[in-house]
């Protein structure tokens, strides 16, 4: 398997970040209106469930339609199951999405583990048995 690099992975995160992120404030000015910008919605209406929510159920389902999300299509890199190259399982997809979490708790530690890793692995990667890889 091609591994792709810290530099692809990195880049395909920066172009998600480019409809995630307005994704996201659309979504809350649609849930809340002039109140998405009210400092203490997040307490009063559950905001934080919908902004992890939502963005969680769109990547899961991107993964497992495409193998990917949009930044890693225009990377031309995917993710595969580590120990087959095959498709991962939905629950590969759902404990790897819980794992970012865990890669970013120490100063994104985690997401540098690429550097690193003889299969260029973070620790999400680790955990739901994944590897990202130069789509064919």
């Amino acid at each position: 398997m091609n591994y792709a690099t810290f530099g692809q992975r990195v880049l395909a995160q920066i172009i998600d970040l480019l409809w995630m992120v307005p994704m996201a404030l659309i979504l809350q000015v649609l849930l809340y209106g002039n109140a998405a910008f009210d400092p203490d919605l997040h307490a009063r209406y559950g905001a934080e469930l919908v902004s992890w929510t939502v963005p969680a159920v769109i990547i899961i389902d991107l993964w497992i339609r495409y193998q990917a999300t949009p930044g890693k299509i225009v990377m031309r890199i995917r993710i595969v199951d580590a120990a087959t190259g095959g498709a991962p399982t939905v629950w590969q997809y759902v404990s790897r999405y819980a794992g970012y979490l865990i890669s970013g708790l120490i100063l994104g530690v985690g997401y540098l583990w690429v550097l690193f890793d003889e299969r260029r692995q973070a620790w999400h990667d680790k955990i739901a048995g994944t590897v990202v890889i130069l789509a064919d």
